[in-house]
Order: structure tokens, then sequence, then C-alpha cells
């Protein structure tokens, strides 16, 4: 896992670019719109993605994770530019550090945390794992749709 120092500069430039994406045609943020101590309206793909991976985690954390990877693979999909290319080794890593970035977002603006608590519950050792499951789990599904050509 990148150093603190990073994922923050990471995490800023993924709001940015977030941000520049939805400047235009935006409607006022509601009350839960926004991640309380950054002050910034998320987007609206962002906001179904949350809300799809909070009606997830009531079954698993696991069923949570892989809301947010397919979620996260049709985002990146439709905005590309949110890849932070210039701090990875490759697009996969981008997409993980997107993926990193997603989920402490997710959980300040799911149960009010601050930036530093919902770092430390995502480097926490059995997030770590559950994640890396989920992930598993997610490349499975996608080799199994390539083995059936969809």
């Amino acid at each position: 896992m990148a150093s603190l120092n990073k994922q923050q500069k990471r995490a800023k430039r993924a709001k940015a670019k977030a941000r520049q994406i939805n400047i235009h045609g935006r409607k006022p943020a509601a009350l839960d719109d926004d991640l309380g101590e950054i002050g910034e309206p998320i987007p609206e793909y962002t906001l179904a993605m949350f809300s799809k991976m909070r009606d997830a985690e009531a079954i698993g954390r696991n069923d949570m994770l892989l809301t947010l990877l397919t979620d996260l693979a049709g985002i990146i999909n439709d905005h590309p530019e949110l890849l932070d290319m210039e701090n990875a080794d490759n697009e996969a890593m981008a997409a993980t550090h997107l993926a990193a970035d997603m989920l402490i977002d997710y959980r300040m603006w799911a149960d009010g945390m601050d930036r530093d608590t919902a770092q430390a519950w995502l480097t926490d050792p059995q997030f770590i794992s559950d994640f890396g499951d989920a992930l598993d789990s997610y490349r499975q599904t996608l080799d199994a749709q390539e083995a059936k050509g969809e």
C-alpha cells in the first residue's frame, strides 16, 4: 500500500478530476451529497455506486466489495480520466488506487468517518484480506464471462 502522503495526493487528484467531469449541469447538492470535511459535491455516478454499496454491505462485506469493483469498472470505462496514470506503473495499479480512494470516500459518506479513521479501516489486515478475496472472485467472474463469449 502506498504511503499516507501519496494516498492523500491521489485522493485529492481523483476528487479534482471528478469535480471537473461533473462541474457542468450539476444541481445543488443535498445534505448527504458531500463528504463533510471535504465540502465537495459527490458526482451522481459515485452516489449511485455508494448507495448500491451500502445496500450490498447490509448483506456482507464481500458483496459490498464486489459491487464496488463491478460499478467502478463501468465508471472507469465512462471516465478513464479518473485514473491517475502519473502515479501508477500501469492501468491496474491506477484502478487499485482509485478503488482505495473510493472506499475511503464511501466510508466517510456512509458512516461519517473522518479521513484518518477511514484510511485506518482500509489498512486493517482483515479488510485487506477481504478485498483480495473479492478481487479474486471478481476476476473469476470476468474470466467466466469471457469464456462464455459475453
